[in-house]
């Protein structure tokens, strides 16, 4: 039986509305790679990235996404070149960073590309070498003594050996140390705690490289204790005088450079409880 003209018109009508709904990657739409090309214009390495990956899934055997990914990774490779030679290594690595996180997804094209992930790997240390002691310092101002070390820890040991590493790891030890001990004659005592006890969990670092410096590991871990002893007796005071809330913030300073002390935990939880019972009153 012949279907009629008008049923004939409406379900060629439904097939081409159908069609007009498929979604994004399905045979016959064109890749819309205009959000991926504004991220790298503006600089947003990481949404670039994103978007081309989407898109790769989404597009796996057009050319122009395959095209036009590689061309976005080689121009985000040579902006960071243009950063290290500008001495920005902080952008230079975050870039070089990226690349070498997103090489995987890299691999349809991979063969296509200038530089492999032995290259971004170089550029990163090469980086990390020249922003260890800048990071350093930054922790450092922000008072976050306990982490002042983690730049160097970060690096491979034949780059921590050479001797402007080992020069600048000295240094900040040093730094460290003098601040550390100012801390204590205006009785800040937990800062103090947190560069004493940095630079004894860290001092093993420095023998590694045979950096040569003007205190002992023991020295050191004299320096954390003494601190710790103090704001224990400082806490306990304000405990005893009815002074909670002094007593709390005391020790939970303490607690900062000495996390696993049960003692002083306990105390700090229990005056806390207190506190909380004395306000509902």
């Amino acid at each position: 039986m012949r279907a009629s003209p008008v049923r004939a018109i409406l379900v060629t009508a439904g097939a081409l509305f159908l069609s007009s709904c498929a979604p994004s990657g399905k045979p016959g739409l064109r890749p819309d790679m205009t959000r991926a090309e504004h991220y790298v214009a503006v600089g947003d390495f990481q949404g670039a990235l994103d978007s081309y990956a989407a898109l790769a899934e989404n597009y796996p055997e057009d050319k122009s996404v395959m095209k036009g990914f590689a061309k976005a990774v080689e121009q985000m490779k040579a902006r960071a070149d243009e950063r290290l030679k500008e001495k920005d290594f902080s952008s230079a690595e975050k870039t070089y960073s990226l690349l070498l996180a997103y090489f995987p997804r890299f691999r349809p094209f991979q063969g296509s590309l200038s530089f492999g992930p032995e290259t971004l790997n170089r550029r990163v240390q090469e980086c990390l070498e020249h922003l260890s002691e800048r990071r350093a310092r930054q922790s450092l101002a922000e008072g976050d003594t306990l982490r002042a070390l983690d730049a160097f820890k970060g690096l491979p040991p034949e780059v921590l050996r050479s001797r402007d590493q080992t020069a600048s790891l000295r240094r900040i030890m040093e730094e460290i140390r003098t601040l550390a001990d100012r801390a204590v004659a205006r009785r800040d005592f937990v800062a103090a705690g947190k560069g004493y006890a940095v630079l004894w969990q860290e001092y093993p670092l420095a023998k590694q490289v045979n950096i040569s410096l003007s205190f002992t590991r023991n020295d050191a871990e004299e320096g954390w204790k003494n601190c710790r002893a103090q704001l224990t007796r400082e806490g306990l005071d304000q405990y005893r005088k009815g002074n909670l809330k002094e007593a709390i913030a005391i020790w939970q300073g303490l607690l900062q450079f000495d996390p696993d002390n049960a003692e002083i935990r306990k105390a700090a939880d229990t005056a806390t409880e207190q506190l909380k019972k004395l306000q509902k009153r």
